[in-house]
């Protein structure tokens, strides 16, 4: 895991970089939302939980947070659920129903501590509302975001992510061209499926984000972006109907993604 980071007040980032060859890097990102009732959104993966871990109890204390808010299922998602849960005994999980009980199948899910959610819910966290929004795309339908309607935050699970040419913090700072092919890119991998959506149906959903008007954009697969991003973020969406379907890696990419993984891993096992 990379150094956290604070766009906001009130958010840390929790980042890790994951290497794709010649294609660039994946952010997969973790949330700290510093509420009254403080709120862990995703929890990173496997390989790194120790790192998420520390950084949360650096932040506020383990015993401290309140509510893991787990997006949906996946295992660049889930890679601590379980250590946060022992290591937080007063937190609760909140997901999609469908989510916990998948869980449950490969670790034993503290059903009493579930608080299943569904788009359109609203979680009090003390000082805040979180009120639930179901992301324009995604990769797994039990996929739910949230918009902090005190700060105007949005939490937009997959959507809006990108492979990037090298890690950042700030999202400014990737040149336009390079963003809008890598959210293309990853938008027609992730969800295979938005180049066969109807297009004035799709952008009667895309309106509908539209209309949320964040303050500050939180992509588990991108760097936080202003919400001033937003419309060049939908503009972009909109066009994946159009898009050309994504071939899966050839085993000659797979091997160069599985070399830069390597190299990664020796660079960092290198450092002091």
């Amino acid at each position: 895991m990379e150094n956290p980071y604070r766009p906001t007040a009130d958010v840390h980032v929790l980042p890790v970089s994951l290497p794709l060859g010649p294609d660039g890097v994946l952010t997969i990102n973790a949330f700290l939302l510093e509420a009254a009732e403080p709120v862990l959104v995703d929890t990173g993966i496997a390989q790194d939980a120790d790192q998420l871990l520390d950084a949360v109890d650096d932040a506020i204390g383990l015993a401290n947070l309140k509510w893991l808010w787990l997006t949906h299922d996946d295992a660049d998602h889930t890679g601590a659920v379980q250590r946060v849960l022992e290591a937080a005994p007063q937190a609760r999980l909140v997901t999609h129903a469908l989510s916990a009980l998948r869980m449950s199948t490969w670790w034993p899910v503290p059903m009493d501590r579930v608080h299943a959610i569904r788009a359109g819910d609203r979680l009090s966290v003390g000082d805040r509302t979180l009120r639930t929004v179901a992301p324009p795309l995604y990769d797994n339908p039990m996929s739910i975001g949230f918009l902090d309607e005190s700060t105007g935050s949005l939490f937009s699970v997959d959507s809006f992510g990108a492979t990037l040419p090298e890690p950042t913090q700030d999202v400014t700072e990737i040149p336009a061209d390079a963003l809008a092919g890598g959210m293309l890119a990853w938008a027609v991998m992730d969800s295979p499926w938005s180049t066969m959506l109807d297009r004035d149906k799709f952008a009667e959903v895309l309106e509908g984000v539209r209309r949320l008007r964040p303050a500050r954009i939180f992509s588990a697969h991108l760097p936080s972006a202003p919400g001033d991003f937003l419309d060049r973020f939908l503009d972009l969406l909109a066009t994946t109907p159009d898009a050309t379907p994504m071939e899966a890696p050839s085993h000659a990419e797979f091997t160069a993604m599985l070399d830069a993984m390597q190299a990664k891993m020796e660079a960092e096992a290198a450092l002091p």
